[in-house]
This record gives structure tokens, sequence and C-alpha cells, in this order.
């Protein structure tokens, strides 16, 4: 079963005081960017049909005897509880213990009513949740009562099962319930949604019953949000954003975004905006799409997370980096190196060695050369092996820096563990070609040579060396 207390809170359940209801909305665990309502549908449980069927339920009820009056003693008694529970601070316990002087077998129906219930709203005030449940079941039990009131304590017997994690129950009492009602409120229908939802949840209980559980709290849901536009009451942002979680656990990925986008959009927030950019992404990995469809859903990721930048919502480093790696995937660098800078300027950013490397990629890839320098030093310097170093020394070659970038491929190559020690060797002994240093460009190239794989290039570089030597010096004497 499912433990309702870990849900405390996120679920409110409504519960009744000295017979008024006070009900309050579930707030969930678990938008195109013009907003968008639910539309408003005709679900079978919102039919004219199902109203008319309540409504005839509701007068085939049989009539009730004459109900009997309250004595004046027990009226005065009732007074008296009334004002031991409107002091302040209320004295609920001394109510109680009046309450509990009278013995009930000696009073009419109407009046007996009346103690259970006061007895009931008593308990609840005392946090004695199973005891006011006691009084409210003695009140069912009997035959003599309104049938308002029995509608109304078979509700709240209901929400207190619920809220005690008793979801067959109080099904079976809300369903009794609900057969009665034409017309429900916004407020019974929005607590009929969250029962529903939440045995939807319920660990254990077949696929095929959670998914019916979880039907009927959209239809629900749906049909409190209708009724509230059509009433010119506001609809509430937890009763989409319950949607939005019901209809990703069915992976109904279109009504998922819709209700997503909604919520972003009415409501922003950075978890809305932030939770959409993730549902574009997701939804860009699924089967079957064309290249153009991935590639628009990519682009909603973007823009959705750029929104919540743009709106000052991004305050972690991880953020800022997920943006700044965002775009350099859709080929904006500047965009990315400058929010990496941003991040790290506003002391959000770990100094990290993929941090680090994050901003000189974006540099690089903006061809901000001279820039991309120091980012990818640092990054070379925390890594654990030397490819970074190679990174770094093919930024300097092209700066034409060749003595950095010989030493660079040094401390790569010191450090270890490079992909192409043979690779960067070449590379290295063209640098120093570059810089006229012979003698260490033939070593780095028999380095080289010791790969069979760059055997033969660094052999033929090496007899090159020597021609390039004796040349240079043949220049030189003929210069002097």
């Amino acid at each position: 079963m499912l433990n309702i207390k870990k849900l405390s809170n996120s679920l409110l359940v409504a519960t009744a005081l000295t017979g008024l209801m006070a009900t309050t909305a579930i707030v969930p665990t678990v938008a195109d960017f013009t907003g968008i309502y639910a539309a408003a549908q005709d679900f079978p449980l919102a039919s004219q049909q199902r109203a008319d069927a309540a409504a005839a339920a509701r007068n085939a009820r049989p009539k009730l005897k004459s109900i009997p009056g309250t004595t004046e003693r027990v009226y005065k008694n009732i007074v008296k509880v009334q004002e031991f529970m409107a002091l302040e601070p209320p004295q609920y316990n001394e109510a109680m213990a009046l309450l509990k002087k009278q013995d009930l077998n000696r009073l009419n129906s109407t009046e007996r009513a009346s103690y259970l219930q006061l007895m009931a709203a008593v308990a609840q005030s005392l946090d004695g949740m199973e005891e006011a449940l006691g009084y409210y079941k003695d009140m069912l039990a009997m035959t003599a009562i309104s049938y308002g009131q029995r509608d109304q304590i078979t509700f709240v017997v209901g929400q207190i099962e619920f809220s005690n994690g008793n979801l067959t129950e109080a099904l079976t009492y809300l369903e009794d319930w609900f057969q009665y009602q034409p017309t429900p409120s916004i407020t019974n229908l929005i607590i009929l949604a969250n029962v529903y939802y939440v045995a939807g949840m319920e660990e254990g209980a077949p696929k095929q019953e959670s998914d019916k559980n979880f039907r009927k709290a959209i239809e629900f849901f749906n049909w409190a949000i209708t009724k509230s536009i059509a009433d010119g009451k506001e609809d509430k942002e937890n009763w989409y954003a319950v949607l939005r979680t019901i209809h990703n656990t069915l992976e109904e990925t279109d009504e998922v975004l819709k209700y997503a986008e909604l919520l972003a959009t009415r409501w922003p927030k950075k978890a809305y905006w932030t939770q959409l950019s993730g549902l574009y992404a997701q939804a860009g990995t699924e089967p079957g799409l064309s290249e153009a469809e991935v590639s628009i859903l990519e682009k909603k990721q973007l823009a959705a997370y750029e929104l919540a930048h743009r709106q000052g919502m991004l305050d972690k480093g991880r953020e800022f980096e997920t943006m700044a790696q965002l775009y350099l995937y859709h080929e904006v660098p500047y965009l990315s190196s400058k929010t990496i800078a941003e991040s790290f300027e506003k002391g959000l950013s770990e100094e990290s060695q993929r941090n680090f490397n994050l901003q000189a990629t974006a540099l690089v890839s903006g061809k901000d050369l001279g820039d991309a320098v120091v980012p990818l030093r640092k990054a070379a310097e925390l890594s654990n092996d030397g490819n970074l170093y190679i990174q770094l020394a093919n930024v300097y070659l092209q700066l034409d820096k060749y003595k950095e970038a010989a030493d660079a491929i040094q401390l790569g190559l010191d450090k270890g563990d490079v992909r192409r020690p043979d690779q960067s060797s070449l590379l290295q002994g063209q640098a120093y070609l570059s810089l006229e240093m012979f003698d260490e460009a033939r070593a780095s190239f028999r380095e080289a040579a010791k790969d069979d794989r760059s055997k033969k290039n660094a052999n033929n570089l090496l007899k090159y060396v020597d021609n390039e030597e004796k040349r240079i010096k043949d220049i030189r004497e003929y210069l002097s």
C-alpha cells in the first residue's frame, strides 16, 4: 500500500470541523510559449447523463420519517460545548469531558447526531483522528439523519480514510457520496481527483487498475478546470502540475509537454522552465522522429533553458554549465563562453578541469584562440592525463607560438596516458623544426619512429631535418 504519510507535504486532505467541511487542494509531488488552458471536454463523469442519473438516485431515496427536535436541556449543553471551543485558546479537553458526560442512549436521533458530530470535531482538534472517525461512522449507522447530513459525513469519512492511507475504504465512501451528487463543487471534484491520483500511484497495484484510477483523476481534474473557467473562478497551478505528472506516468508525451508549457508560461518558475527543457530533450530521443522533428525539439530545449537564464532564474553553477553546454551544442560558442565566464565570476562554478575545458572549448569554437589558452592550460594542469596539453599545443601552433607548443607537448608526454604519443612526438618535432631547433626536432622524430604507425613518416621527417638544416646553413653562409 502507498504510504500516505510520505505524501504529507504534497497532499492536504480536507476535514470537517463542527459539521462544516474545510477543504484544501493538493500540491503535486512531482505550454507553445503563449500559454494554454485545458480544453473543455465532455467527459463521461461530467456529462449531463451522469448528472441526471445522480439526480434520479437522489430522488429515489426513501422518504425519511419526521426528525425530532432538540430539547432545551440538550441545546444548552451543546451551546456550552461550543463556548469551550470558541475560547482563546480553545478548551477542547473541557468540551470533550462535557460531551462524554451525556448518555447518548437517552437522546433522540437529532440530539444524538449533534453530539456525535461535535465529539468528532473536538476529537479532530485534539488530533484524535481515529476517535473522530468512529464518531462519524456511528452517525452513518443511524437511520434517522437527513440525507444532506449523511452525504456530508460520508464525504468526510472518505477523506479521513484517505488521510489514513486506506484507499479502498476511502474510495468506497467517496464513490457512495458521488452517486447522489448531480453537480459536485469544484472543491469536491479536486478532492476526488486527488484520491484517484494517489490510488493510481499505489505500489503493487496492477497496471490496468492504476491506469484506470489515473484516467478518473484526469477526468475529475479536467472537470474542475472546465467548471472553474465557466464559473469565472481561478483554475489552480497545482491541478495542471498533477495532470502533467499523471500524463508523464502514462507516457503521453504530447500531453506532458502541453501542461509543462502551460505551467512555465502562466506560473513562470525556474523549476518549470528547466523541467520543460528536459522534457523537450527527452521527447527528442523518442523513436520514429525525423531529423527535422528532433531538431525542433532540441531548439525548444535550448529556448526553454535560455528563457530561465534570461529571467535571472539560474543561480547554481551546474545550471550555468548546462546553459553553456546547450549554447555550445547549438553552435553559439560566444554565448557559451560568456555564460561559463559569468558563472566563474559569480563564484558559482567550481574551478574544475571539466569547467575550464568547457570554457576553452567554447572559446576555441568561437575562434578566440588567445583567450582559450589560460582555461585550457588550467584544465590540462588539473587533468589526470596529458591529452589536454596536446590540445593546448595545437592552439599554440595556430597562434604560431612554436616554443610554447613544443613545451606543452612535452608536459603532456611527461604526464602520460596520451592517446597517440607517436603523433604528439611528430607534432613536437615539427614545432622544433619551425624554430630551427634541429637537434630537438631529430630527438622528437626518433621517438615517434619507435611506433610502427609513425615510423615511415618520422624517418622521412628525419631526412627532411638534415636537408633543412643544410639548406639553412648554406643560406647563412651565403648571406655572410
